[in-house]
């Protein structure tokens, strides 16, 4: 069986890290990973270390590429997840042809997914920046919803979060449709890791 994960969100939001991390913590050892961007495609098997090194740390080549990390677990079947690390969401309009043609890797990615994940930046503190947030969140909402896609919107970089910044009200009544995680501590993970295989058994 297979299940296909789009992570999407703005830029900084976290999203290679979490997917490096989470495929760790559902039990991987190694990683088999697609990649398509401005260096061209790639395949490859790699640690979850090497990854972080490679793909997340400043300097590595994370700007417009696509990667896909498939995960293969056993929950009484056989399981394929399939993480897919999107390029960045931007604010800019009009947006460029290059970034065009990286929005575009990024709604193909959305499509083919059973589920798709927004990671949103819980340290952000630029108002225009999170009302550009807030429309992501309200697009993909509505779209996942007409099309049958599991959608979990879910709040980044917890550990660093301050009472007062603003995405924090974002966890506060009325607006509960945030789960707070943090990719570093791994905080939220176990609650993340049962909504998946929720999902896998509703695809079964």
């Amino acid at each position: 069986m297979n299940l296909n994960v789009a992570v999407v969100g703005a830029a900084r939001s976290g999203k290679s890290l979490f997917c490096i991390n989470f495929a760790e913590y559902l039990g991987a050892r190694s990683l088999c990973y697609t990649e398509e961007g401005p260096y061209g495609r790639g395949r490859g098997v790699i640690t979850p270390e090497q990854a972080r090194k490679l793909m997340v740390e400043p300097g590595s080549r994370t700007n417009g590429t696509v990667r896909t990390f498939a995960v293969n677990r056993l929950n009484g079947k056989p399981l394929r997840i399939a993480f897919t690390d999107t390029t960045a969401l931007l604010q800019e309009e009009p947006l460029p042809k290059r970034e065009r043609l990286k929005l575009i890797a990024t709604l193909q990615a959305i499509r083919r997914a059973d589920l798709i994940i927004h990671l949103i930046d819980l340290t952000c503190t630029d108002p225009s920046r999170l009302d550009f947030v807030g429309k992501i969140h309200r697009s993909l909402a509505a779209a996942c919803s007409g099309q049958g896609q599991r959608y979990l919107p879910l709040g980044s970089k917890c550990d660093l979060l301050q009472e007062t910044a603003p995405a924090a009200k974002l966890l506060m009544p009325p607006l509960k449709w945030i789960e707070p995680i943090s990719s570093l501590t791994r905080e939220g993970f176990p609650r993340i890791r049962q909504y998946l295989l929720a999902g896998a058994n509703e695809l079964a």
